[in-house]
């Protein structure tokens, strides 16, 4: 018997994804920060806020260097990973999402400042011209 393990998030980046390359295995690593609020339906009131720790692999982790950022808000698909380490001779913990798909949820800072999204028709068509 098979076990679901499957996350999925939408939130907001806390801070900037931190990108990595392993040039021995030809992998990019990105992690960054998600905070997912939780709102009363009765009042409309956030009621609390999880901050979660996020890493990425590979063509995943490219797109999140070049086009997420902090702030943004993106919804994240992936699965729950339990990490442990020693540092300093005490063993430490934590949870975090493997993410192996991220989809922009806000448009990327470049292109909220470009004013001309989507790109401008070119074929110099007077509206006057359209039929409806």
């Amino acid at each position: 018997m098979g076990f679901l393990n499957k996350c999925i998030l939408l939130g907001n980046l806390t801070r900037d994804p931190e990108v990595s390359y392993i040039p021995d295995k030809n992998l990019y690593i990105a992690k960054f920060g998600l905070a997912v609020s939780r709102y009363r339906k009765s009042t409309g009131q956030k009621e609390d806020v999880c901050f979660i720790d996020i890493v990425t692999f590979g063509r995943t982790a490219e797109f999140c260097g070049e086009y997420v950022s902090k702030g943004m808000s993106v919804l994240i698909e992936g699965r729950l990973n339990y990490k442990q380490w020693e540092q300093e001779g005490t063993k430490k913990s934590k949870h975090e999402i493997v993410a192996e798909n991220v989809q922009l949820v806000s448009k990327p800072k470049a292109v909220e400042s470009d004013t001309s999204f989507p790109p401008e028709d070119t074929d110099n068509t007077n509206d006057e011209d359209l039929p409806f």
